[in-house]
């Protein structure tokens, strides 16, 4: 995926961001409390969030294992960041993840949620982090695989599959930068009304939306009013790869 596509989405999409991916508190609080449980998360830790948009998972696992230390909170785009809360217990740092690993620190935790996939250096970035936790220290990648099973049209299907990384081949690299790997998924059920579904898919909600051209969502949102003309709500389950990488 080009960066310039990524720069369009995220300072575009940053002030509608939570409206849209937010989905619900039970949604945030299910993948959350799985992200504590494999990050094994201690009050004392340091934890990194990289990559961390406007810091909604972040601010959800500080309600239910507070931390003694801010959360770092790592992203590329200002705008994202804008939208964290002031009074929020997180320290934002304007970086890219593979600039951000580079830097000197040492810390127990380090979270990717749904960012690795836009990281074409990844060998080089889990390299960069092993070196950067101390050890014990966890990388807990939590990523979307290529084969969504989103309600959306086939030229966007075909984009995810093209763009998403293959969780096996995740597995693999993080092995080669020496972190005994773990495995786990989880499932999540959506029921989203129709009219909002389409709303989303109309401002580009992902970035594989975004890289399409004005023809082609066009096209698109055709194929999904044709498909769905009979369905008022659209049902459809969100997978999740939690990918624990220990030091």
């Amino acid at each position: 995926m080009s960066k310039e596509v990524l720069d369009t989405h995220y300072k575009r999409l940053a002030d509608r961001y939570d409206d849209f991916l937010y989905y619900s508190p039970e949604f945030v609080r299910t993948l959350t409390s799985k992200m504590i449980e494999m990050l094994e998360l201690h009050e004392t830790d340091t934890l990194v969030d990289l990559g961390c948009g406007t810091a909604m998972y972040s601010i959800d696992m500080i309600k239910q294992a507070p931390l003694k230390e801010e959360i770092i909170a790592v992203d590329p785009y200002p705008e994202m960041l804008a939208q964290i809360p002031q009074d929020a217990k997180v320290r934002a740092v304007e970086a890219d993840a593979l600039d951000f690993s580079k830097r000197p620190g040492s810390y127990d935790k380090i979270l990717i949620k749904e960012a690795v996939h836009h990281i074409p250096e990844r060998e080089v970035l889990f390299k960069n982090l092993f070196e950067r936790l101390n050890k014990g220290g966890i990388l807990l990648l939590v990523h979307v695989p290529p084969k969504v099973e989103y309600p959306i049209f086939e030229k966007a299907l075909e984009r995810c599959r093209n763009w998403h990384a293959d969780p096996d081949e995740l597995v693999e690299q993080l092995k080669k930068a020496n972190f005994r790997v773990e495995r786990d998924a989880l499932r999540f059920p959506h029921a989203i009304p129709k009219h909002r579904y389409f709303e989303m898919v109309r401002s580009c909600y992902m970035s594989a939306l975004t890289s399409l051209d004005e023809n082609e969502m066009e096209a698109g949102l055709k194929e999904m009013e044709e498909k769905y003309h009979d369905n008022s709500v659209l049902r459809f389950i969100d997978h999740f790869d939690y990918l624990k990488g220990i030091k």
